[in-house]
């Protein structure tokens, strides 16, 4: 049963009225009935209240030019972004929302549907709403990258999630020879439209979609060898090119970010407002021959990336 709302902190402008006592009622009952009177009455706009839920929530100002949905959304955004309300936790229902701010059905429908748009809350039929599980997975970038993948045996992908203590799995969508397209073509060093052996997969956390991944490698690396095979490679890519007799030598990698196609959303079974990012890495040998180029597109929210480095000759940094 709803234990009432207590006031715990009044925002105010009390400069501009210092020889004036705020004068203002509150109904229990209905908290956004509740008003300051006199000079104050246009300078708090809204009031903070303590619900008996444990949840700092906002009365929201009928009589302000913000609609309600969005003062609704505000408020809730407010509370996923500080942690009040925690990744895979419920919302309230409709009737709650009512009960707790006074607003329409319609209204609390919009504000949740503003929060899905901006990808904080997914909403499940039947089941209501509820914050949006998003457990960072890192990605790092450094001149180590290679000697983790032949320290594990196993693709870079399955070996940086297991670490964190996920689960890595993968599902074959493409595998043979496709036109180079032409922002790869520049990076592989061949001609766009060229014939070069891609390898697409969509690579999954805990059964979740996180990467959809292209590689694609020149038809004088990989014709004839496994890189051609069809399914997924045990050992990864990687060591699939270096258990050829190749070794890379250098690399670089190319960050953006954008939101994704109606393709790529169902793919990746995005909820709208989650971007993606794009990651190019590309890999050359001590001739600067490309090796390879991966293409992977992250789910935005799901991912950090860290970049790291190390000063050529450390001793000599430090002198």
């Amino acid at each position: 049963m709803r234990q009432g709302w207590i006031v715990d902190r009044i925002v105010a402008q009390q400069s501009e009225h210092p020889s004036t006592t705020p004068d203002f009622t509150i109904n229990p009952e209905r908290p956004n009935e509740n008003r300051l009177m006199g000079p104050w009455s246009d300078t708090l706009p809204v009031m903070l209240a303590l619900q008996a839920g444990g949840h700092l929530s906002m009365a929201l100002d009928p009589t302000a030019d913000r609609p309600l949905s969005l003062q609704l959304a505000d408020v809730l955004r407010r509370e996923i972004r500080e942690g009040t309300r925690s990744p895979g936790s419920q919302l309230p229902t409709e009737s709650e929302f009512h009960e707790s701010y006074g607003v329409s059905r319609t209204t609390v429908r919009a504000a949740l549907q503003q929060l899905v748009n901006e990808g904080l809350v997914v909403t499940r039929k039947g089941y209501g709403s509820y914050v949006r599980e998003r457990p960072p997975i890192r990605r790092i970038s450094s001149n180590r990258r290679h000697a983790v993948h032949r320290a594990s045996g196993k693709p870079i992908f399955d070996t940086e999630v297991d670490a964190q203590g996920q689960v890595p799995s993968r599902r074959m969508l493409k595998v043979g020879r496709t036109e180079a397209p032409p922002d790869i073509a520049q990076w592989l060093q061949v001609e766009p439209g060229e014939s070069v052996v891609i390898r697409s997969r969509l690579q999954s956390i805990n059964d979740q979609p996180a990467v959809l991944s292209s590689s694609y490698f020149p038809l004088w690396l990989a014709k004839g060898t496994r890189l051609e095979l069809p399914g997924a490679l045990p050992e990864g890519p990687d060591n699939a090119i270096e258990d050829l007799g190749f070794r890379f030598a250098h690399g670089a990698e190319v960050l953006s970010a954008r939101m994704p196609t109606p393709e790529e959303a169902q793919i990746l079974r995005l909820p709208p407002g989650v971007p993606v990012v794009r990651l190019l890495h590309i890999d050359y040998d001590d001739q600067d021959r490309t090796l390879q180029v991966a293409d992977d597109l992250y789910v935005g929210d799901r991912h950090e990336f860290v970049f790291e480095w190390a000063e050529p000759n450390r001793e000599k940094a430090h002198r």
